[in-house]
């Protein structure tokens, strides 16, 4: 159970970072990239605290 929480919290940051970070870095004030990027950082918290 604790490796496939670090596995999917893994997969997340490497979400963010690779493929929302870029359209975040193109267009910082869009609504919906940063929706995205909220969402994704509270299932990142979510699973450090399972983790």
């Amino acid at each position: 159970m604790t490796a496939r929480v670090h596995v999917l919290s893994s997969e997340v940051r490497r979400m963010i970072t690779g493929t929302i970070g870029p359209h975040v870095a193109l267009d910082p004030e869009d609504k919906r990239v940063r929706h995205i990027v909220a969402q994704l950082n509270s299932v990142e918290s979510t699973l450090d605290l399972i983790d």
